[in-house]
């Protein structure tokens, strides 16, 4: 399926990793065979090189094209506590009525979508919060030293950028609510500063003063470039032996003598061990193999500056508006807020000129209009957390999807989950919590 954007082909973008395609027809011996070449399979199948398995990577767009190139860059090691919970449900009628809110549902699909959202319902309460909480902290620890570590190995160290995260609130009210929930998260080891005004202004000139409050995240960072850090490490797989497929899945079929056949639009693909990490179509390959899972998707939308005439030293997040302005190599990308409306749906670009119209809010001084716009779709799962693991029906098939809005944080520690569970080593925090037979 794709999904229109006005943002540069693959051919205009750096750091591109070629694929091979074979003729029609062909089929190839995979090895380790991962679908999906977004951040979370790039991860896993870099990881699972590093091990010494021989690896192909299959996806029918080139690595970065989906889901990982348009987010908003943010390495948020705070990002752990699911963002569906009891606050979120409560605040969720005052969004609907407002056509410039966080979150809009597409009514057209609601009949798709509804069972779904009926799922989610019973996750949203303090109890579950903690518990997811206590899983996801390990797979977002460090994300943003690991991936500098990748970025510098792969020779790209200026797509990773270490430093505070900026979040701003109009009101007292909404600073001290975030306040305390921060407050939670500094018990996992989050640091944060409280800003003022004034402080504000330091860090960041250009903001309007209509934020008077604020907090620096820290520890974290941003990607220069999500689409372009994932093509990197995409050619520093390929470097280390592994094969990139260009193919579009069409069916999996599971082999009596072991392993699992992959059918592509370019052939067949022979995997001794697979992994499925495919994002938010994910479900629709393991339908193959019996596995069935009741993966929905939140759609995201940004809206690019190339030139927006501010300047812009930090990742701003305007909390009420559930949106960060990110300084990247591409300009000033504004990126966030939810969309339900299902897989299907065409996108809604007036979502993103709602967000270009926050984004001049929040910098008064931003020139011109938007110069591109993009949508994705982030994998979700009725309890916020992804499937990580081990196939309950079919031996040698790992799961690695529904990381919702968090999968470039949680990119470098699923893969080496994944490369510990295909070596047989035991990973070194408990991912049962992740486990695919949950559902």
């Amino acid at each position: 399926m794709t999904i229109p954007n006005t943002e540069p082909g693959p051919a205009e973008r750096p750091g591109a990793a070629p694929a091979a395609r074979p003729a029609p027809g062909a089929s190839v011996d995979g090895g380790v065979t991962v679908i999906g070449a977004g951040i979370v399979g790039v991860n896993c199948a870099l990881a699972l090189a590093r091990d010494g398995h021989r690896v192909t990577l299959v996806d029918r767009l080139e690595p970065g094209e989906f889901c990982s190139f348009g987010n908003a860059g943010i390495l948020s090691v705070w990002s752990f506590v699911p963002i569906f919970g009891p606050e979120v449900l409560m605040n969720v009628p005052k969004w609907l009525i407002d056509p410039k809110g966080p979150l809009t549902i597409r009514w057209t699909r609601l009949p798709q979508i509804l069972p779904w959202l009926l799922r989610m319902l019973p996750k949203a309460s303090t109890a579950h919060i903690k518990h997811a909480a206590q899983a996801m902290h390990h797979l977002t620890a460090d994300c943003a030293e690991n991936y500098a570590k990748l970025a510098a190995e792969a020779g790209a160290p200026e797509l990773v950028r270490l430093h505070p995260v900026l979040q701003v609130y109009e009101t007292e009210a909404e600073f001290e609510k975030t306040d305390r929930d921060l407050q939670f998260r500094a018990t996992y080891g989050i640091k944060y500063d409280r800003l003022d005004r004034a402080a504000l202004h330091d860090l960041e000139p250009d903001l309007s003063d209509r934020f008077p409050f604020g907090h620096a995240l820290l520890g974290g960072g941003t990607a220069a470039n999500p689409g372009r850090l994932v093509k990197v490490l995409a050619e520093e797989f390929r470097k280390r032996g592994g094969t990139l497929f260009k193919g579009e899945v069409r069916r999996l079929r599971q082999l009596e003598g072991g392993g699992v056949m992959v059918e592509t639009d370019a052939g067949d693909v022979r995997a001794e061990r697979l992994v499925i990490a495919a994002g938010a179509f994910s479900h629709r390959l393991s339908r193959d193999l019996g596995d069935r899972f009741p993966l929905g998707t939140e759609r995201g939308y940004h809206a690019v500056f190339a030139d927006p005439g501010v300047r812009v030293s930090h990742a701003v997040g305007w909390k009420a508006r559930a949106f960060f302005a990110t300084p990247m190599e591409v300009g000033l990308r504004c990126a966030g807020t939810v969309e339900l409306a299902g897989h299907d749906a065409a996108p809604d670009f007036k979502r993103a000129e709602i967000i270009a119209r926050h984004a001049k809010t929040m910098f008064p001084g931003i020139k011109g209009e938007m110069t591109s716009k993009w949508m994705g779709f982030r994998p979700t799962l009725p309890d916020s957390m992804p499937v990580i693991g081990p196939s309950d029906r079919v031996p040698g098939v790992y799961y690695a999807f529904g990381h919702q809005h968090v999968g470039l944080i949680c990119g470098p520690a699923t893969g080496r989950v994944i490369a510990d569970l295909v070596q047989g080593r035991v990973p070194n925090f408990d991912i049962s919590a992740f486990r695919a037979g949950r559902f």
